[in-house]
C-alpha cells in the first residue's frame, strides 16, 4: 500500500462527503432528500474508491478498486435525476418506463465492468506504470466506457436543465436553491472534463467534496427542504378548475386535465383555434374573444347538463405590452348556484309569509286599537292599558316578522361608512334619555346597509329596555392584528350586564328575561351576523354592564378586475 497525496485528498473528500450525507439523512422524510443522500451516498463509494485504487500497488488490486468504483459511479445520474424531477414537481417523469431504462443501462454497466477480461468493451487494456516512485495505473478506455459517459452526462445534464428551467421561474427566495445544487453539480463534471483532457493533475472524483458542501449550504442557508418549491405544472394538473392556455393568435398551448374533463378537449386539440375546440360553449368563445370576465356565471350545455361556469380570463403579455396570449380559469359553480337559487326561493317564500301574516294580523289589530280609542273617549276602563300594552306587543311581534323575512331576502353588500350608520341608527331607536358614544374612527366596512344598521338599532334598543332610560351607550371598532382588512365592532353599555351563565344563550330565538319581551331582537342580530361571515358574543364591558361583539366583520376591498 502507497500513501500519496491524491489518495488522502480523497480520504478527506470522501470523510467530507459522508459527513454531509449524514446531515442530509435528518431529512429524508422531505421531498428530493431520500435521492440527495443516493447521490451523495454514490459520490462516497465513487471517491472511497478512488482512495483505495491509489494506495493499491498491484494491478490487480487496482483493477478491483476501479470496479468498485463503478457502484457509485452508475447511481450518481440516476439520484441526480430523481431528485431534479422531485425538487421542481415532474414526478410524472418517473415512471416504471423511466426506472427500468435507468437500471438497465446501471445493471448492464456493473456486467459489462466486472466481465472486462473477457470482452474488454469497458477497458482494451490495463497495465501499472511508475512515476515519481508511485505506482500508477494506466488504462486504455473502450467503445463502452465512452459510451456510458455520454450516456451518464445526457441524463445529468437533464436533471440539470430541469433545475436551470427552474432557477428561470422561480421566486427570489428559491433562486439561492437551485443556484447552489446548479453550481455544485457542475463542479465535478467541469474537473472530469479538464482532466480527462490533460488539463487537470488531480482526480475528478475529490471535487464531490465541494459539490457535498454547496448542497450542504443549500440546506443550511436556503432551507432547501424547509421550503421546496412546488411545480407549477403538478399544481395546475391538480387543479379542480379547468385551465386554459392559448397564444396569441388564439391557438390552444396547453389545457389541464379538469379542462380536458369539462369541455371535452384533448392532447390533439394542441395547435387548433380555441373557437373551434369550444365551438359547443359559445358563452365561453365569447368572453375569450372580448377577454373579459362576466359579471355572473355563464350557463352552458354540457353533456346535455346545463351547466353554470365562473370565467376568469385573463391576458399574458411579454415584457413589453405585447399581448402574448391568453389563460382562462372556469369554474364549475354549477351545485352552488342552484343552492343559491333554492335559497332565493325559499326566501322569497318567507318573505311572502310574513308579509301575509303581518297584513293578517295589523288589520284586526287596528281595528281592535280603533275600538280601544273609542272606549278610552266613553269611560275610564280599568283594564284599557293593559289592552294598549297587549297590541303594543303585537306592533313589535309584527316589526319582527317583517324584520326577519326582509333580512333573509336582502344580499346586497356594499361599502359602507360604520361611523355614520351607527349614528342614523341610533336616530331611530326611542332612547329616552340614554346617550351614546361613537368612537369608530374612518372605518369603511363591506354590509348590507339595511341588515347592519338593524344589527345597530336591535342591540341599542336592548341597551335601552335592559338597562334604563339613561344608560350610557358606547360604540367602537378594534382592528385585527392577525388578519388584514377586518376587525371587530362593538357596542357595550353601563348597566347591570349579563350573567355568565346566560350570555351563551340571548342569541337564541324566543329567549328574554323580560315578560312582555319578544324575544327576536338579538336572534335577528345573531342571524345578520351568521349571514354576513361573521361572529356575534355577549361579554361584560370594560368596566360595568354588558358587551356585544361582532368579530370578522370585513374593511372595504377592491372589486373584481380583469388582470
Amino acid at each position: 500500500m502507497q500513501v500519496t497525496p491524491s489518495a488522502t485528498l480523497s480520504v478527506v473528500s470522501t470523510l467530507v462527503i459522508l459527513g454531509v450525507t449524514a446531515f442530509i439523512w435528518r431529512y429524508r422524510s422531505r421531498p428530493g432528500a431520500t435521492p440527495l443522500v443516493g447521490f451523495t451516498t454514490a459520490a462516497a463509494v465513487w471517491t472511497a474508491g478512488n482512495a483505495l485504487q491509489i494506495a493499491s500497488t498491484s494491478l490487480a488490486g487496482k483493477l478491483f478498486w476501479v470496479n468498485v468504483q463503478y457502484f457509485g459511479i452508475v447511481a450518481i445520474p440516476i439520484t441526480w435525476f430523481v431528485f431534479a424531477c422531485e425538487y421542481t414537481g415532474h414526478d410524472e417523469w418517473l415512471t416504471r418506463r423511466t426506472f427500468s431504462i435507468l437500471f438497465l443501462y446501471a445493471g448492464g454497466t456493473l456486467v459489462l465492468v466486472w466481465t472486462n477480461p473477457v470482452h474488454h468493451l469497458v477497458r482494451t487494456s490495463s497495465e501499472l506504470v511508475v512515476t515519481d516512485g508511485v505506482v500508477r495505473l494506466d488504462r486504455t478506455f473502450g467503445p463502452w466506457f465512452w459510451t456510458s459517459v455520454v450516456y451518464s452526462n445526457l441524463v445529468d445534464g437533464l436533471g440539470t436543465l430541469l433545475l436551470l428551467r427552474g432557477l428561470i421561474r422561480a421566486r427570489r427566495f428559491f433562486r439561492g436553491q437551485a443556484t447552489a445544487l446548479i453550481v455544485g453539480t457542475m463542479i465535478p463534471w467541469t474537473a472530469s472534463a479538464l482532466f480527462y483532457n490533460g488539463l487537470l493533475g488531480i482526480e475528478p472524483e475529490v471535487f464531490f467534496a465541494a459539490t457535498a458542501i454547496a448542497f450542504a449550504y443549500a440546506i443550511w442557508h436556503h432551507r432547501l427542504f424547509d421550503l421546496v418549491p412546488v411545480g407549477r405544472s403538478a399544481v395546475v394538473d391538480e387543479m379542480t378548475d379547468a385551465v386554459i392556455v392559448t397564444d396569441d393568435s388564439g391557438r390552444l398551448v396547453d389545457t389541464n386535465p379538469a379542462a380536458n374533463r369539462l369541455l371535452d378537449v384533448s392532447s390533439d386539440d394542441i395547435g387548433r383555434r380555441f373557437d373551434d375546440v369550444c365551438a359547443a360553449f359559445p358563452e365561453l368563445v365569447e368572453c375569450f374573444r372580448a377577454r373579459r370576465v362576466p359579471e355572473t356565471p355563464i350557463v352552458s350545455d354540457v353533456g346535455g347538463d346545463l351547466r353554470y361556469l365562473d370565467v376568469h380570463c385573463s391576458k399574458v403579455s411579454d415584457s413589453g405590452t405585447k399581448l402574448s396570449g391568453t389563460i382562462l380559469i372556469v369554474r364549475d359553480v354549477t351545485e352552488f348556484e342552484r343552492k343559491k337559487r333554492a335559497v332565493e326561493r325559499h326566501n322569497e317564500r318567507l318573505e311572502r309569509v310574513g308579509h301575509t301574516i303581518a297584513h293578517d294580523l295589523r288589520n284586526p289589530l287596528n281595528v281592535a286599537e280603533g275600538y280601544l280609542g273609542l272606549e278610552r273617549e266613553r269611560s275610564d276602563g280599568e283594564y284599557f292599558d293593559n289592552v294598549e300594552r297587549a297590541h303594543d306587543r303585537m306592533e313589535e311581534i309584527i316589526d319582527d316578522v317583517l324584520s326577519m323575512a326582509r333580512h333573509e331576502r336582502s344580499e346586497r353588500f356594499e361599502s359602507l361608512d360604520l361611523e355614520r350608520l351607527a349614528e342614523r341608527a341610533w336616530e331611530n331607536v326611542e332612547t329616552d334619555a340614554a346617550t351614546v358614544s361613537i368612537e369608530t374612527g374612518p372605518v369603511v366596512v363591506r354590509a348590507n346597509e339595511g341588515q347592519l344598521s338593524s344589527v345597530f338599532e336591535n342591540l341599542f334598543r336592548n341597551a335601552v329596555e335592559h338597562a334604563g332610560p339613561t344608560v350610557a351607550v358606547e360604540v367602537g371598532w378594534k382592528e385585527d392584528e392577525n388578519e388584514q382588512r377586518s376587525g371587530t365592532i362593538y357596542v357595550g353599555d353601563d348597566g347591570p350586564g349579563i350573567p355568565p351563565t346566560e350570555q351563551g344563550r340571548v342569541f337564541d330565538h324566543g329567549y328574554s328575561t323580560r315578560t312582555d319581551g319578544t324575544g327576536a331582537g338579538l336572534s335577528i342580530v345573531a342571524g345578520i351576523a351568521e349571514r354576513h361571515g361573521w361572529e356575534v358574543n355577549a361579554t361584560d364591558n370594560t368596566r360595568r354592564g354588558a358587551r356585544f361583539d361582532i368579530s370578522g366583520v370585513q374593511t372595504s376591498s377592491p372589486g373584481r378586475e380583469l388582470d
